[in-house]
């Protein structure tokens, strides 16, 4: 590991420890503190206050930055922390120096287009760093550099498109910044630079003049873009070229970039119809991801998973908890109510200071003039048209926040029901380590290659949606179970879950993930491709948000969940549950309250 990272690694040792035994919780925690100092650099030299990283997307007021340039993504294995300074840099320039309405209104439609097109802008506003900034300078030339020998060491550079495309980055920085190519990447791109020099040749001085004028500098990237486009003749192969990555070339840079979707917006399957490309291509990932076997799997009631006398423990030592806490519960179950829906009218509510005058109460204004509750209000009553489910991350970096979660969970469903709506309390971990018996049946099979999801996956179910809180407390005491918290298929717990609440009848359904990290599970680790299980999360969170019958949303307990769901809120654990918590929380569900 590097010295830089070592450094970063010892302020943060108050917030790792604990999940110190998951390296890879480690590595996202280190990757987010990192990118928390690269923002406040890009705040400092950009003077843009709102401008923050969110899930490794630069956003400001909450919204994506638009800036994908594909030099600008320092990977935390590969980079000295100089990279990550000169991206910061880097970014800083482009919202100092960019229209990004303009930009965007004139990006091109073709994807080779806008990768180009997006480059270039960026590559320009690098090129008007002051000379009074040397430090920068040695920054961005460094960021820069450090991209085109991992691009070189990569397996793009044998495909002729991606090929095109660095060399045209290559030849443009070059001109830009007056600064000389290095030999590697001069010997790479010779051929190239040979074959569409005479095309781009006149575009590229008018783009070296115009550097402080974006529109007149547009014009002439947009011409660049035109010819790389007539280069290609395959568009099919173009299209192939882009989404189908090698896996090496994929883990060592990121050059294809997907036009990019807002974070905040909403993906709406509705109107677009099943040939939405989209959505094929959700489905068409989910269906790679296999299942070595299911015959080990389990669903569960979490009473069955203790004996009586602990089941009554765990009920005491959560009826403590709860005691221990100051949230005003039923103002809690008021705000719920305000914004979910299908509230009703119910029948009048007397002697209150606002509202509507009470017409019996007219006398008193007379005989007592400092008398105030003379109004009258109608009372709202929720119809009970929405379904709220929890669903708990059981891994084993989760046992240490096991009271505190279960106790945040038992308020919120408290509230929840206090407000009318129905609620289901679910929990996911695997029934052994390592893949148990599933992982033995694979190794009697004599290892078969990528054998997929390799373990007993294990879905508890601590309260239905048919039954009240108050009958099902034992349940609920069961989440202080320290032995069920071992390892997590975050992906297909979600499935679950979204398939229970699909059966329901309630019109409005709400998932919240709470969670404190990435899935992990060892067996499947171990013998499948790297981020197997994260990408087949990604892919499930982004199906379900792409549907409109769930809404759902993620609490991150110690880290930022937003690489995985669009709608997260990252949350610290107290040792005492506070109001404002739930605030947050509030806020993020009254974003997209209907």
């Amino acid at each position: 590991m590097r010295r830089w990272q070592m450094v970063v690694i010892d302020t943060l040792q108050g917030s790792i420890e604990g999940s110190i035994d998951n390296p890879k919780i480690r590595i996202e925690k280190l990757q987010q503190h990192v990118e928390k100092l690269c923002a406040a650099t890009v705040r400092a030299n950009s003077g843009c206050a709102s401008f923050e990283f969110r899930g490794q997307r630069p956003e400001v007021n909450g919204q994506s930055a638009q800036i994908r340039a594909p030099h600008l993504r320092p990977d935390l294995a590969l980079d000295t922390y100089q990279s990550f300074r000169g991206a910061a840099d880097a970014i800083a320039l482009r919202l100092k120096y960019s229209d990004t309405q303009l930009h965007q209104q004139l990006m091109p439609e073709s994807n080779i287009g806008q990768l180009l097109f997006e480059l270039l802008e960026q590559l320009r506003t690098e090129s008007l760093v002051s000379d009074l900034q040397p430090g920068t300078r040695k920054n961005l030339e460094h960021r820069f550099r450090q991209w085109c020998r991992q691009f070189c060491a990569s397996d793009t550079v044998e495909n002729q498109l991606g090929l095109m495309v660095f060399t045209i980055a290559q030849v443009a920085w070059c001109r830009l910044t007056s600064l000389p190519m290095n030999h590697q990447s001069e010997d790479l791109i010779e051929p190239m630079r040979m074959m569409i020099a005479r095309h781009i040749g006149a575009a590229l001085l008018g783009m070296r003049k115009n550097t402080r004028d974006q529109t007149v500098f547009a014009q002439h990237a947009l011409v660049i873009v035109e010819v790389i486009d007539s280069l290609i003749d395959d568009s099919d192969a173009d299209d192939q070229e882009i989404e189908s990555p090698t896996k090496k070339s994929a883990a060592s840079f990121s050059l294809f970039l997907e036009p990019e979707t807002d974070a905040n917006s909403d993906i709406s399957i509705a109107g677009k119809g099943p040939d939405s490309i989209r959505v094929r291509q959700i489905i068409e990932q989910l269906n790679n991801y296999q299942i070595f076997t299911r015959s080990n799997d389990q669903v569960i009631k979490a009473e069955q998973l203790a004996l009586d006398s602990q089941l009554d423990d765990f009920g005491k030592r959560q009826a403590q908890l709860l005691k221990n806490q100051a949230i005003n519960i039923p103002r809690l179950a008021r705000e719920l109510a305000a914004i979910l829906p299908g509230q009703r009218d119910s029948d009048w509510e007397f002697s209150r200071e606002q509202g509507y005058i009470d017409g019996r109460k007219l006398n008193t204004i007379v005989t007592t003039p400092g008398y105030r509750n003379i109004f009258r209000s109608q009372r709202q009553l929720p119809s009970g048209n929405c379904l709220v489910t929890l669903l708990m991350d059981n891994s084993g970096s989760m046992k240490e926040h096991a009271h505190a979660i279960s106790t945040l969970i038992y308020i919120l469903t408290k509230a929840l029901e206090m407000a009318g709506a129905t609620t289901e309390v679910l929990g996911f971990t695997t029934k052994s380590w390592q893949g148990g018996k599933s992982y033995k049946q694979w190794m009697r099979q004599l290892r078969p290659e990528n054998p997929g999801r390799l373990c007993e996956t294990r879905h508890i179910i601590y309260k239905d949606a048919d039954t009240k809180l108050q009958r099902a407390k034992r349940g609920m005491g069961a989440m202080l179970k320290a032995d069920l918290f071992r390892e997590a298929v975050d992906g297909e717990a979600l499935l679950w879950a979204a398939k229970r609440m699909q059966c329901r009848p309630e019109q409005r359904r709400i998932l919240i993930v709470l969670s404190d990290g990435c899935p992990m599970e060892s067996a499947t680790h171990q013998t499948n491709p790297s981020n197997y299980l994260d990408n087949h999360l990604r892919q499930v969170a982004t199906m379900l948000e792409s549907s409109a019958d769930i809404e759902l949303y993620a609490l991150g307990f110690g880290l930022d969940l937003s690489p995985y769901y669009r709608h997260s809120l990252a949350l610290q654990i107290p040792d005492k549950m506070e109001n404002s918590m739930f605030n947050q929380i509030l806020q993020m569900l009254q974003r997209r309250a209907v």
